[in-house]
């Protein structure tokens, strides 16, 4: 059991990481997309200067709010000037900072839940997430590309405040509780998609037990978690408010499909991040609408409801099962993509894009685990089997992730990959 002390699996997780998206030290900016705008040409961080932090924080840049990203952008033009590698190491380590975070709040909740287990097993549990979480292809896009640092900065602000959060709960220090606040703020500070964080919270008191049902106090104890979590609605709320007074050119809806399409493409992109994370093959990195505005929805497009419908069924199955790590896993997912299934509508041109899951890959990942582990438990026989196809599966995906990192050298590698990929599909339809 020496491998699998706490210590040295986090130790392998930021190693493997490493390795695995290495190539990003030798990636360029992405000089015909956002980089340019979002840093290069930004007069914020050209212009650098603590004494217009304030403005950053009371403004939107070209339709979009992330002024800690700004900022971070700001200190480090400072000190290095524009030096790619320095960008991209900064990325890199704030997702390896999220992957650690992982690490710990899946150690948290299966200790909850599963308090018989021995630690090492605890730890093999919170070790596969947050291996999966750090070197699946589809987290390559959000540390590759550094106009996407704002994703992995409000995914560790997101992570560290559950953390800070489940401390609050076990220790009910009510300074953790303002640090949660403040790390909330924080992640909204980096990207608008963190305003569901209070959601989350609610599916955390639940996995902890904290949502009662079987005494005489329940009704005044859950009042209590509500009363508790007015702070972080009120202040989503006020996010919202100030989205849509400061934004106005950026809601509009560069799509408007009616809302019966929308939740078709809701399903099918829900449907289609689980098939991309069970077989990361085709990724882009631009997913289109498979229609124009004004066109009917593609007739084999009524399956998709059907598997979501196929996915309900399996979380209530397992909720009456009482199975709640995988329960907890699903919510984790489709919480995290709440705001970008495009149900409700988005300023944006692709259907789906992989940096949209990067927290959710912890949810889905959790889900597999679990199941994984029953399968384990179930069929002692074929033990050495399962761990050796889990390790041929990590070492393929790393695989993919190593070079999928490489195909983001530079804008005109991306858009090769692309060009050629469309190329292969109109091949085999031919």
């Amino acid at each position: 059991m020496f491998l699998l002390e706490d210590k040295k699996i986090k130790i392998l997780l930021v190693s493997i990481t490493v390795v695995v998206l290495s190539p990003t030290f030798f990636n360029d900016f992405q000089l015909e997309w956002d980089d340019n705008w979002m840093l290069l040409e930004n007069p914020f961080v050209r212009n650098f200067s603590w004494n217009h932090i304030w403005y950053h924080f009371l403004h939107f840049y070209k339709g979009q709010y992330s002024p800690v990203n700004t900022v971070l952008y700001g200190m480090v033009y400072s000190v290095f000037g524009f030096n790619p590698v320095v960008y991209h190491f900064f990325c890199l380590l704030l997702h390896l900072l999220s992957a650690l975070c992982v690490y710990q709040f899946v150690k948290e909740c299966v200790r909850k839940i599963k308090p018989n287990y021995e630690l090492y097993r605890v730890n093999i549990y919170a070790g596969v997430v947050a291996l999966f979480f750090g070197i699946h292809p589809l987290q390559v896009e959000s540390v590759a590309w550094i106009s996407a640092s704002k994703v992995v900065l409000f995914g560790f602000f997101t992570m560290f405040g559950l953390l800070m959060y489940i401390k609050f709960i076990l220790e009910r220090k009510w300074w953790m509780y303002g640090c949660v606040v403040l790390v909330y703020l924080l992640a909204f500070g980096s990207k608008e998609q963190a305003i569901i964080f209070p959601l989350l919270l609610l599916v955390v008191d639940w996995l902890f037990g904290r949502c009662k049902s079987n005494d005489d106090t329940c009704i005044w104890h859950n009042l209590w978690l509500i009363v508790e979590k007015m702070p972080f609605f009120v202040l989503a709320l006020g996010m919202w408010y100030f989205s849509l007074q400061h934004n106005l050119g950026g809601i509009e809806m560069l799509n408007t499909y009616p809302f019966d399409q929308r939740l078709f493409f809701g399903c099918h992109s829900l449907v289609q991040y689980i098939f991309r994370f069970l077989a990361p093959i085709k990724l882009n990195y631009f997913y289109c609408y498979p229609i124009e505005v004004g066109d009917v929805i593609p007739f084999y497009y009524w399956i998709y409801p059907l598997l979501v419908l196929i996915i309900f069924l399996f979380t209530w199955y397992n909720y009456k099962q009482k199975n709640q790590l995988v329960v907890f896993g699903v919510l984790f997912f489709l919480i995290n993509l709440l705001l970008v299934l495009h149900i409700i509508p988005m300023p944006r041109k692709m259907i789906t894009a992989d940096r949209y899951i990067y927290l959710s890959v912890i949810g889905i990942s959790l889900v597999l685990v679990c199941l994984l582990d029953d399968l384990f438990h179930r069929f002692s026989k074929q033990q050495k089997w399962i761990i050796v196809s889990m390790v041929l599966f990590f070492i393929v995906i790393g695989s993919h992730s190593f070079f999928r990192t490489n195909q983001w050298k530079n804008s005109n590698t991306i858009k090769q990959n692309r060009i050629i990929k469309e190329a292969s599909i109109k091949q085999r339809m031919l």
